[in-house]
């Protein structure tokens, strides 16, 4: 089966399904089953909505991350073994400590929040 073409709400193709579904309606896929010779027609809905936390990302996943304005990136901290109240300060913004480069990683626009700014290391590719 193949996907021909995706509408979104409003769109031509959707507007009798935006009116029985309405702001729950996603999407609308027109599906071709060249041996069948059928065509379907196929809806994505919304049908539970929660409110979710994400886990901090892991210090080598490459995961944009949506701050109040910004998406920023994870960088390294130093932060050294002596100094405890920083280690729970970076904790408290979400930091993860890679055991590997021996660094903390936490995102970019907390730490330039909390100050820390001065802390981060040059990383290559994180």
């Amino acid at each position: 089966m193949v996907v021909k073409a995706t509408y979104k709400p409003g769109q031509k193709g959707t507007r009798k399904l935006l009116k029985q579904y309405g702001e729950q309606l996603i999407c609308v896929r027109y599906r071709y089953d060249y041996a069948n010779h059928k065509r379907y027609k196929t809806i994505e809905l919304i049908i539970d909505e929660a409110d979710w936390t994400p886990l901090p990302p892991h210090p080598e996943e490459e995961r944009p991350v949506q701050t109040e304005t910004h998406y920023t990136r994870q960088v390294g901290v130093r932060i050294n073994w002596e100094e405890k109240e920083l280690q729970q300060k970076i904790r408290a913004l979400g930091g993860t400590w890679s055991r590997q480069d021996r660094l903390w990683y936490a995102n970019e626009y907390y730490i330039r929040q909390a100050g820390l700014d001065h802390r981060i290391v040059k990383t290559g590719g994180k």
